[in-house]
């Protein structure tokens, strides 16, 4: 049951990170609004598994108690992310699979207007961001996802193995979870999205998404490690 658990919370991830390759690479000027309502619907099933994962966590931690379980569930949700995340890197698999995605969801959800895909040019895009975009902008958009990325996955998923070194402080534990998760989803909204949103609009994004994606991988890598330590 709990590796149950950690691959539903690795593909909520998946699912949260996916909806920006989405958003890149599905374009039809003619049905923007439909595309992202779909996109959001996408996003939104994420929380389903996050729903699976949490009692799921509460019961190993507070019925079973069992210390070596909650921490190796965890561990495999960090590591399964990792292996869920790494094959986005690949241009072809992300559009591949978007187009499956965005087939899925408009049978489910239906459609009588035909939807056509403008695919952005990948090589122009990539030639302008080498010669007008820094370094800097690049490592602060980086640093930017990695530390909401962080905020709101450390919050979710050490809170059950922390319990157990402090048992008499759970309800404070579950307060400081829900602030780390509120500053990670404000970043999030505040300072990724609107940025990421306008590069999608100019048919951009390709850096940026691959570039959120890695700070989401290394940030699971940041949490395994850390698991290490705690152990």
């Amino acid at each position: 049951m709990f590796i149950i658990a950690s691959l539903s919370y690795a593909i909520s991830i998946f699912i949260d990170v996916f909806s920006y390759h989405l958003k890149v690479n599905l374009h039809d000027n003619k049905n923007v609004r439909y595309l992202l309502s779909l996109i959001n619907i996408f996003q939104y099933s994420a929380r389903a598994f996050v729903l699976i994962y949490v009692p799921v966590m509460a019961y190993y931690t507070e019925t079973v108690r069992d210390k070596d379980v909650v921490w190796q569930s965890t561990l495999l949700s960090h590591v399964f992310v990792i292996f869920l995340l790494i094959p986005l890197h690949s241009n072809i698999f992300s559009r591949v699979l978007s187009i499956k995605i965005f087939n899925l969801l408009n049978i489910v959800f239906g459609k009588s207007i035909k939807t056509e895909f403008n695919k952005p040019d990948r090589n122009n895009y990539d030639e302008v961001s080498i010669n007008k975009k820094s370094i800097f902008q690049k490592l602060t958009f980086l640093l930017l996802t990695y530390i909401s990325g962080f905020m709101f996955s450390i919050s979710i998923t050490f809170l059950y193995y922390l319990s157990f070194s402090y048992p008499q402080k759970a309800l404070t534990l579950s307060s400081y979870s829900q602030i780390l998760n509120m500053f990670g989803v404000m970043m999030l909204v505040l300072l990724i999205d609107p940025k990421f949103m306008i590069l999608v609009d100019k048919g951009r994004g390709f850096t940026e998404v691959k570039l959120l994606t890695t700070s989401r991988i290394l940030v699971h890598v940041t949490l395994i490690l850390l698991l290490f330590i705690l152990k």
